[in-house]
Formats: C-alpha cells, structure tokens, sequence
C-alpha cells in the first residue's frame, strides 16, 4: 500500500522542531513499518544553567538554554565525548548569561543531544563583544591586558576583581581595591593601543556585587548577571561589560567577573 507524505516542520517553529521528529502513524499506512529517524535542529538563545553532574555516573551533561522566540531546550552532552563526532564543547566558556548556537538531534520535546554528528556544535555567539551602538560611529575597542601590562599598571590595594570573556583567558579589566575602605577601588583597561586607567568607589567591598568604574571620557558598568560558575575560593560569576564613551558611543561584552586574592 503506498504511503502518503509527510508534512515538513515549519521554519523558526522551535517548540514543533523540538517535539520528537519521527513520522507519526498518520503518514504510513497500518501495514507498513516506519523507521524513526532523528532531525537535527539549529537553536540560538541564552545559557540559564549549566549542570554537569550527570558525568559523574556516565549520563549526560545539561545545559539549559532560552531560545530566542521560543522556549527553554535542554541540551545533552554525552559523558563519552570521546565517542562523539562533534566537536569538543568548551565549558569554559558557558555561564549563565552567555549566548549561544546550537545544532544536534532532536530527541523528545525540549532535549536535543550535541553528539552524533560532524555539523553538530554548542558554541559562544559574539564572544569579543557585540557591535558598537551610537556615537560617532567608530568603534570602541578594549584590547586583553597582558601580563607585562598589569605589572606595568602597580595597581594597589589589598584584592582585585577582573573581568575576561571566558575563564583562563586574559582580562579586559582589572582593578585593586582595600576591603572595608571608602577609598576608591582603582584599574586599568586598555582602550585599543592605550592603557587607561578607571577607578570605582568603595574600595574591594564595592566591586563585589557589580560597580561603575569612571575614567576620562569613559563609563564602564560591570553587571553581574547570573551565579557562581564552578567552586574554589573565588569562583566567577557570569556578568556583562557595557563601555559607555563620552559622545554616547556604547558596547557591550559578556564575559565573567571574578574577585578575591
């Protein structure tokens, strides 16, 4: 008996792309098996939380993600990466906050699995910032400090808080502060070529939570926007950098802000 076809999913309809994408009864007829077959899915949204405990008894890893126009989809990282044809995922990157692409199999209603395939991928969107708004139209540029940099800068103070695009890497902002001081915190960023330096009231207490940092012809918020990433002493926290230039020029950067020893 002939089978009829099927209907394709509708373009950008997440939560339709999301449901299992398995031919359902209706296009085959009650005499003939249909094999399931899984449809990959492309989604870009924002990281609302990560967990990968799971790994520890070989499940799968979760990153939670709000879809853009859609709702909330879990993507699994298989604990035997090893196995998978995808390329490596970069924790490290991820923190609540962070936007981010997604392809990988559709496996029930919200849950996608990154593993099977070459194509598929879990990947940071605009990791060095998004694009300069306003002003007179040039870009505002803030470069990594190298080490040579922050040694040059001799900020002082008792502790610093720093902010990076992704752990390990180097910041775009550092500042030292006392604790329990009403002495400003003080930094440095480096403005494309030209270090610069910014300070923010309240000393070392003041930057924990946030701070406006203010130096010539600059604002810089720090926002954080999400938890603590990982444990130890000082864990990072997922936060936003927005630069505000003097002729109302504004950029912003998602990254991590970190503070302690």
């Amino acid at each position: 008996m002939p089978m009829r076809d099927c209907e394709s999913l509708p373009a950008g309809a997440t939560a339709m792309a999301l449901a299992i994408a398995f031919a359902a009864a209706s296009c085959a007829s009650p005499h003939v098996a249909h094999p399931e077959v899984s449809r990959d899915v492309a989604i870009e949204g924002t990281v609302v939380a990560i967990d990968t405990r799971p790994w520890a008894y070989d499940g799968h890893a979760v990153v939670e993600v709000d879809v853009d126009g859609g709702g909330r989809v879990a993507l699994q990282l298989p604990a035997r990466w090893n196995l998978c044809e995808a390329a490596p995922v970069d924790l490290e990157a991820l923190a609540p906050g962070v936007r981010v692409q997604a392809v990988g199999a559709a496996e029930s209603e919200g849950r996608l699995t990154v593993c099977n395939d070459a194509g598929h991928r879990l990947v940071t969107l605009a990791p060095l910032g998004g694009p300069t708004r306003g002003g007179d139209g040039s870009e505002s540029m803030l470069s990594p400090l190298s080490l040579q940099e922050i040694e040059g800068a001799a900020l002082a103070g008792e502790l610093g808080c720093s902010f990076a695009g992704t752990a390990g890497k180097a910041p775009l902002l550092l500042a030292m502060g006392d604790v329990a001081s009403n002495a400003p915190a003080r930094g440095v960023v480096k403005v494309g070529d030209y270090l610069e330096q910014v300070a923010a009231p309240g000393g070392f207490d003041g930057m924990l939570r946030g701070a406006r940092f203010a130096g010539a012809g600059k604002t810089i918020d720090i926002e954080v926007t999400g938890a603590a990433v990982g444990g130890g002493e000082s864990p990072p926290v997922a936060a936003t950098l927005t630069y505000h230039r003097a002729d109302g020029a504004q950029r912003q950067w998602v990254g991590r802000w970190q503070c302690g020893p």
